[in-house]
């Protein structure tokens, strides 16, 4: 019996090892406010004042979600304000022969369809879903990198519980802001989506913009862990 609760034990150990070891398989580091991508070879400066994040797997094509610390509630959410829809921006680093031009008319087709199309669309270009209105859609430099930008509108609705009374509720209808920015290197293409509330678009889009003026491509990498 106590050979057997040895041995448990021992298994036990060793899962509980290749958990921690799997865990620590990030994408990437932060050091010194330089997020530094351990496969695709890029750098992305964090201003941790602004920004909140999370650094996913290694095998994720989603590199990190950066989230606003600080943002704007609409008066419509004052009561909930959970139903504010938290400035986010979504690093997603795909596989293509395409050029960054080639790329955004092939996720704004309907008729184009592939596997790497449907894994951005679910993970990553949240704006392109639905409802969406085009405002913007050309070629555009963002620091050293040359790339395009989409930006759009996406109409929702929202049931809020009424305060005095559970059972009502009240219907808001309104529009998400977003934007994706696109630029290849090598055979990879990068893709940078920011999400918000629309009515605070112009401002969370200058952060966004700042965010990306740091963007490097470099042969340095992130030392693997």
């Amino acid at each position: 019996m106590k050979r057997l609760v040895i041995a448990l034990l021992m298994v036990a150990l060793a899962f509980g090892v290749a958990g921690a070891r799997k865990k620590k398989d990030k994408a990437g580091t932060v050091k010194d406010g330089v997020y530094l991508d351990k496969t695709y070879n890029f750098s992305l400066p964090i201003d941790e004042d602004v920004w909140n994040y999370t650094v996913k797997n290694n095998k994720n094509a989603v590199r990190m979600v950066l989230t606003k610390k600080v943002f704007d509630i609409p008066i419509e959410y004052t009561r909930d304000p959970g139903y504010t829809k938290t400035p986010k921006v979504t690093v997603y680093v795909g596989k293509t022969d395409w050029s960054a031009k080639m790329f955004v008319d092939s996720l704004l087709s309907d008729d184009y369809k592939s596997d790497l199309k449907k894994d951005i669309l679910h993970n990553c270009c949240e704006i392109l879903f639905g409802d969406y209105i085009p405002k913007r859609n050309s070629k555009m430099q963002v620091g050293d990198n040359d790339g395009m930008l989409i930006s759009g509108e996406l109409k929702y609705t929202n049931q809020i519980p009424g305060s005095s009374d559970q059972s009502s509720r009240s219907i808001i209808t309104d529009f998400y802001g977003g934007a994706v920015f696109l630029t290849r290197s090598g055979d990879n293409i990068y893709i940078f989506h920011m999400i918000c509330e629309n009515k605070y678009f112009a401002a969370e889009y200058a952060d966004f913009m700042k965010l990306l003026e740091g963007l490097k491509f470099t042969e340095e990498k992130a030392e693997k862990k």
